[in-house]
């Protein structure tokens, strides 16, 4: 047929695989959608389907007994990439067809390819790629691969999990066909028979058949891995066994960034898995908070020895402490050639962690990237020895000599050595942030106090780290390799029902150094149509303008049920990108958290936007405005009218908005929500706020309330009279209770004696901050640090005015 269309050959760059039962709709509305992932020009790209490049009214000269001199091998031949479509209607059926089984076969072992082999592309609803696509390839040669996987793994994410997992579970032997003749040519063929040996009975059971069965495998085992865990399906669907079955499998990378159900538990199932032969393995679990030592020593335990390349991200793992880094470092491959590791905001890794680990480096080791920032227990020259892998071993000698003091004064020298800890504490109080975490992209020190390098105990010694105890989810190391993989992971997921919630977090770091990213990031997002739960961070990102927010609320997926996009710090971003967000916002949206702290061009008009558009069906709802001094009353009021009544949790930020003042907290607590249950308001430096602003939120706080977060801080108006009318509404039923009044310099002990005695009966957290309230006395102070030293100092305080009294 496509001689009809055509005057010279169109040499086909794509092979189209396919059970024929689709209708003719879905089938191009599948190669549409690869053609947009892949980017390919419509004109100038051309797939070979078989019911239109065959004469269907001679198909004897198109077929033949050999199934290699067919014109299905001829054109996967000229054919790059393979397209396994997989429709609406039979999505699973390629899998049981065995002309569709031996191109998939051809596409993965076919030692006769003169050219580069090809590419496996699965086109459905969504589509998944073999590799990154020209855009995200060019984030990753831009030296941000992490980007570049996130990317792909957000475009990849909502693929059907139930179409998946038939094509891990393909056996090529069992495929069918229409006609018995082509299923034994096609299996002898598979299996490597003679021309004359085509019509015997094929084999049961073949090396050939294991291969592919395991190859395809893997492939859809990696696509699903994550948002398997995510929905409690992991176990049931055997993902780490399907991986773990790929003999050929020589690289693995998987993304978990932000996947709050992984734990150690899971991460002993897949190192349980892991392919035996494996030569480079890269595993992100950046804030995967439910990781602690024991999932470290368990992934290290079973890192494969043929291993030349190991990059690992525990980065934000609060959990995670020296024993962790000291059992990964016991058990690194002894082949090692290239390393990298991030244990940025591990609070609890110190200078021992890190003796420890340049101790065990192979001695094959050739490159080494370790990344400890905001591990305020690690001196500044283990820090700075970090940076290569020649000054981590001289460090680690010199300490091991006892030669420390020197060497920390050399490596110490510096563009961190000049500053005093005052300095940066200084810094730290004028709000300087904006660092980067992840693991692959820059992370420059930020200017923070950090406490004087302690005297490391391990000076003079050997470290010596005993692994704590794991909790009951986390099993021991030891007891790892007697456990099935699929027992393991079921302690840690639910499973059986596909329950979980699709979620995906993001922090871009990268979109200065690749313009191109936000684009690549944005076309990703609008592949993940049925996505749940969504975390964007693009604090300050200064790229980000009115059009980058609206482009970005036009991709969001309607079936979002919780989103948290921080913008702080992104300047460009006017009234005009509020109101573009606003627009966009999912129906059925639950949470919301947006964060425009610094993004000074924002008024009164981008909140009256923002608050017109609010989803009826919010529960929680997080605004941040601090800064955004052009706000003012009346932008409050006009968000306090359009509050969702169905609101359970409200916290919103007005800090520095000096604007506002107690009109406007008056409007906002006349429109309260009466079944809110937590309020967190903050008004840090409204200085025009009074006893009269703080009476009238009393007046008007729902009685529903369990927890209450109020900050006057530095809002001089406020006296004793505003903390006693606090005091007298706070609802009876209130159980967590946090009040700032740092710099209020009218309050005395008058009005913390007031607040002590009408503090519900109920409570049973609370957090007092008067510092600065120069008219409290330090007896006061000093009582208000917790509940029970509060009540017992106002009922001294009666007793001795009762003794008072004539």
């Amino acid at each position: 047929m496509v001689e009809l269309f055509s005057d010279s050959p169109c040499l086909p760059s794509n092979f189209c695989s396919h059970w024929w039962g689709e209708p003719l709709r879905d089938f191009v509305a599948c190669i549409g959608r690869h053609c947009a992932v892949r980017q390919l020009c419509f004109r100038s790209t051309f797939y070979w389907i078989c019911a239109y490049a065959n004469r269907q009214h001679a198909l004897s000269e198109e077929l033949n007994d050999d199934p290699k001199q067919t014109s299905f091998y001829k054109a996967m031949c000229l054919a790059d990439c393979l397209l396994l479509i997989l429709d609406n209607v039979g999505p699973a059926m390629p899998f049981t067809r065995v002309w569709c089984a031996y191109e998939l076969f051809m596409a993965l072992i076919d030692e006769d390819r003169k050219k580069k082999p090809l590419l496996l592309d699965t086109a459905g609803t969504f589509v998944l790629t073999d590799g990154f696509t020209d855009a995200e390839a060019k984030v990753r040669d831009a030296g941000f691969p992490a980007d570049a996987e996130a990317c792909k793994s957000l475009r990849e994410l909502c693929f059907p999990i139930h179409v998946l997992e038939k094509g891990m579970n393909l056996r090529l032997q069992e495929a069918q066909a229409t006609e018995d003749a082509d299923r034994r040519h096609i299996l002898n063929s598979v299996v490597g028979k003679q021309l004359h040996k085509l019509d015997e009975a094929p084999p049961l059971e073949h090396a050939n058949y294991t291969e592919v069965n395991a190859r395809l495998g893997s492939r859809f085992a990696l696509a699903c891995f994550r948002p398997a865990i995510m929905k409690g399906s992991a176990r049931r669907l055997g993902v780490a066994r399907a991986l773990q079955a790929d003999r050929c499998l020589q690289q693995l990378q998987l993304d978990f960034k932000g996947c709050e159900q992984i734990n150690d538990a899971g991460v002993a199932a897949l190192a349980e898995k892991l392919p035996i032969n494996l030569q480079q393995l890269r595993l992100y679990f950046y804030s995967c908070s439910q990781i602690s030592d024991a999932g470290v020593a368990a992934l290290a335990e079973k890192l494969p020895i043929s291993l030349q390349q190991l990059q690992l991200d525990f980065g934000a793992c609060e959990q995670i402490s020296d024993a962790g880094v000291a059992a990964l470092a016991e058990k690194l491959p002894i082949g090692l050639q290239q390393l990298q590791l991030n244990f940025n905001h591990s609070s609890q890794i110190s200078d021992a962690g890190v003796a420890a680990l340049a101790e065990k480096l192979p001695i094959n080791l050739q490159q080494l990237q370790l990344y400890f920032f905001r591990c305020s227990q690690i001196s500044k020259a283990a820090r700075s020895a970090t940076g290569s892998l020649e000054s981590l071993r001289a460090w680690a000698a010199a300490a091991e000599c006892g030669a420390a003091p020197d060497i920390e004064r050399r490596l110490s020298s510096g563009a961190e050595g000049e500053e005093s800890s005052e300095g940066w504490q200084d810094k730290d109080e004028a709000g300087e942030e904006g660092e980067e975490g992840e693991m692959g992209k820059p992370c420059p020190e930020s200017p923070r106090a950090r406490p004087a390098a302690p005297a490391a105990p391990w000076r003079g010694q050997t470290p010596i780290v005993a692994l704590p105890a794991p909790s009951p989810a986390a099993p021991q190391t030891r007891h790892i390799a007697e456990t099935s993989s699929d027992t393991v992971l079921a302690e840690g997921f639910a499973d059986e029902t596909d329950v979980g919630s699709l979620e995906f977090a993001y922090h871009c770091g990268a979109m200065s150094a690749v313009p191109s990213l936000f684009e690549t990031f944005c076309s990703a997002l609008l592949c993940a149509t049925t996505l749940e739960k969504l975390q964007l961070d693009f604090s300050y990102c200064e790229k980000i303008s009115d059009a980058g927010v609206a482009a970005l609320a036009e991709k969001l997926p309607i079936s979002l049920q919780q989103l948290q996009l921080d913008l702080k710090g992104c300047e460009q971003i006017s009234d005009a990108g509020v109101a573009a967000l606003a627009e966009k916002l999912p129906i059925g949206l639950q949470q919301l958290q947006l964060n425009f702290d610094g993004c000074e061009q924002i008024s009164d008009a981008g909140v009256a936007a923002l608050a017109e558009k609010l989803p009826i069906s919010l529960q929680k709802l997080q605004l941040d405005f601090k800064g955004c001094e052009q706000i003012s009353d009346a932008g409050l009021a006009a968000l306090a009218e359009k509050l969702p009544i169905s609101l359970k949790q409200l916290e919103l930020s007005f800090r520095f908005c000096s604007q506002i003042s107690d009109a406007g907290v008056a409007a906002l607590a006349e429109k309260l929500p009466i079944g809110l249950q937590q309020l967190q308001l903050y008004f840090y430096s409204c200085s025009q706020i009074s006893d009269a602003g703080v009476a009238a939120l009393a007046e008007k706080l729902p009685i529903s309330l369990h927890q209450l977060e109020l900050s006057f801080r530095y809002s001089s108006r406020i006296s004793d009279a505003g903390v006693a009318a606090l005091a007298e509404k706070l609802p009876i039923g209130l159980q967590q209770l946090q009040l700032d009044f740092i710099g209020c310099d009218h309050i005395s002990d008058a009005g913390v004696a007031a607040l002590a005695e009408k503090l519900p009966i109920s409570l049973k957290q609370l957090e007092l901050d008067f510092n600065g309230c120069s008219l409290i006395s330090e007896a006061a102070q000093q009582a208000a640090r917790s509940l029970e030293s509060l009540r017992a100092w106002a009922a001294a305080a009666e007793l001795a005015a009762r003794a008072a009294r004539p």
